[in-house]
């Protein structure tokens, strides 16, 4: 197969003449559809057919569908499609990648809005990372999950139930077992960042909300 060569840009077509750009399948405000917006943006002047002409024939054999899909957020591409539609773009396909890695893991990252309180927070905490144990063809035992985190399975219970000790002085304790379990459950280190900001929110409410013996969370 040829060296990987982008479009030329003297091919773009102005979209009064190549249409309009794509409104994203999902809102502007999610990863999906800001992936969507991006690789789009990207591809603007090139149709579908084109752009999957020349990425078959230069970086990796992909459809016109695939290629429309993947522009208007249909659905998450694959990495190798990212990288060969940057290809044919001439752009470099790392912001692309983090854009397609926050779309795939967003949807099971917790509740992160100003005014949710403590318990809400933490309580979509244990929701998000049940989400993450259930998420493959059979739900991932808690012994199992116990052993991968290397925590106690009662622990394990307690926080995928939204059970979190409030309190500064534990936050780095706490945190470090939320990554342990998010690596447990397959998520990759570029997309903890989800997960840590919705946490640290809740422990900074601690001054303003209480907490009962058990260390649940008061709203």
């Amino acid at each position: 197969m040829p060296p990987s060569v982008p479009l030329s840009p003297s091919t773009r077509r102005p979209y009064r003449r190549g249409g309009r750009p794509r409104r994203p399948a999902h809102p502007p405000g999610s990863a999906q559809g800001r992936l969507a917006a991006a690789l789009d943006d990207v591809l603007r002047g090139w149709t579908d057919a084109e752009v999957a002409i020349h990425a078959t024939a230069t970086v990796l054999p992909l459809s016109a569908a695939t290629v429309g899909r993947a522009r208007s957020g249909r659905c998450v591409p694959s990495a190798e499609t990212v990288k060969a539609l940057a290809a044919v773009a001439g752009v470099d396909p790392g912001k692309l990648l983090c854009l397609r890695t926050e779309a795939i893991w967003q949807p099971f990252a917790p509740v992160d809005r100003p005014g949710v309180t403590p318990r809400v927070i933490m309580w979509s905490l244990g929701q998000s990372l049940e989400a993450l144990r259930r998420r493959g063809r059979t739900a991932v035992p808690y012994r199992v999950l116990a052993r991968r985190a290397a925590l106690p399975e009662a622990t394990v219970r307690d926080r995928l139930a939204g059970i979190w000790p409030a309190g500064f002085r534990r936050q780095v304790r706490l945190l470090l077992q939320l990554d342990a379990l998010l690596r447990a459950l397959g998520v990759p280190d570029t997309a903890i960042y989800l997960w840590h900001g919705p946490v640290r929110l809740g422990l900074a409410r601690t001054s303003r909300w209480g907490v009962t013996r058990r260390g649940r969370w008061l709203g």
